[in-house]
C-alpha cells in the first residue's frame, strides 16, 4: 500500500502544476486555484507562520517546497507553447486572455458585499481602473506581447530592480483569489520578456555553456523571483490588514484593475476568420475562467 504522505505530496505536487499554469495565464490566478483545491487556507497559514513558528516550520517548509517545486515545473513545460501561440496566432491568443480576464470578474464581484456599497467604493474602482489606463497610455511598448530576443541584450541595474519590483507586485497573485500575476505583469509590461525568459532556458542550462543569452534570461528570472519570495512575505501581511480593515474599497480597486486591463492589451480587431476564431476563443476563455473561479 502506497503511504499516505506520498500520496498527499503527489497531490500537492498537482495542484503546484496547476497553480504554476494558472499564474502565468492571464486573466487566471493561482490564488483562486489554491481556494478550488481547498489549500488556501494551509498555504496562507504556511507563507505567514514558516519563519516565526518554530514548532511547525519544517511542515510549512515541506508544504511550500513540493507546491512551488510543482508550480516551477509546469512553468517551464507550459511557457514554450503559450510563447509559440502568442507568435503565432496572437489575436486568437490574446482574445483566449481576454475572456479569461472578463470571466474572472465575477469572482471578485461576488465576494463584494453589494448592499454596502458608497461613494468610497466607487472611487477606489475609478483608482484602480485609471491606474491601469495611465500605465497603458505611458507604456512605450504597443501591447506588451512583443517578440524578445535575447541574444545582445544587456541588462542594467535598473532593469534588475524594475523585474524586481514586478516580481513583488505580482505575487499579490498568490495571496488574493482572481487576481493573476501574469495580468499584473502585462499592466507592467514585463509579461512577453518574462515569458521568453522561461521558455527555452531549461535547454540552454542543460547545454552547460554560460551564454550572455544565459545570463540574460537567468538575471531577468532571478531578479524577478527574489522580488516574488520577498513581495509574498511582505504583502500576506499587506493584504491580510487591508481586507480585514477595508475589505470593499481592496476588492474595488482589484476590480478596477482587473477591468482596465481590457483596455491594457486590447489588440483591435479583424473582420475575418482569425476574428471569428477570436471571438469563440474569447467565450471559451470566459467560461474557463468562470468555472476555475468558482468557490
Amino acid at each position: 500500500m502506497v503511504d499516505k504522505k506520498i500520496i498527499h505530496s503527489i497531490r500537492l505536487f498537482l495542484i503546484g502544476g496547476v497553480m504554476g499554469i494558472a499564474n502565468i495565464i492571464p486573466g487566471v490566478s493561482g490564488g483562486t486555484i489554491a481556494v478550488v483545491f481547498s489549500i488556501y487556507d494551509d498555504l496562507m497559514e504556511a507563507l505567514g507562520n514558516f519563519i516565526t513558528d518554530k514548532v511547525n516550520r519544517w511542515k510549512y517548509i515541506r508544504f511550500l517546497t513540493t507546491l512551488f517545486a510543482g508550480s516551477i515545473v509546469s512553468i517551464l513545460i507550459f511557457a514554450k507553447v503559450l510563447k509559440w501561440s502568442l507568435e503565432f496566432y496572437p489575436l486568437i491568443t490574446i482574445f483566449l486572455f481576454i475572456g479569461l480576464i472578463i470571466g474572472s470578474i465575477p469572482t471578485i464581484w461576488n465576494n463584494i458585499d453589494r448592499k454596502k456599497i458608497d461613494i468610497s467604493n466607487v472611487f477606489s474602482f475609478l483608482f484602480g481602473l485609471s491606474l491601469v489606463i495611465i500605465l497603458a497610455l505611458l507604456q512605450t511598448e504597443s501591447s506588451g506581447f512583443e517578440t524578445v530576443s535575447f541574444g545582445n541584450m544587456s541588462l542594467t541595474i535598473i532593469d534588475i530592480i524594475y523585474y524586481f519590483v514586478c516580481g513583488a507586485i505580482a505575487s499579490s497573485a498568490m495571496i488574493i483569489p482572481g487576481v493573476s500575476g501574469s495580468f499584473i505583469l502585462i499592466l507592467l509590461g514585463a509579461y512577453t520578456t518574462v515569458l521568453s525568459a522561461v521558455s527555452g532556458i531549461s535547454k540552454l542550462i542543460l547545454n552547460f555553456q554560460l551564454t550572455g543569452e544565459l545570463i540574460a534570461r537567468l538575471s531577468i528570472l532571478s531578479s524577478l523571483g527574489i522580488g516574488v519570495i520577498l513581495g509574498i512575505l511582505v504583502f500576506a501581511k499587506i493584504m491580510n490588514w487591508a481586507l480585514k480593515h477595508h475589505f470593499a474599497n481592496t476588492m474595488f480597486i482589484i476590480l478596477g484593475l482587473i477591468i482596465g486591463s481590457i483596455y491594457q492589451i486590447f489588440p483591435g480587431f479583424e473582420f475575418n476568420l482569425n476574428g471569428i476564431g477570436a471571438i469563440i476563443i474569447l467565450v471559451f476563455g470566459f467560461f474557463i475562467s468562470i468555472r476555475f473561479g468558482k468557490e
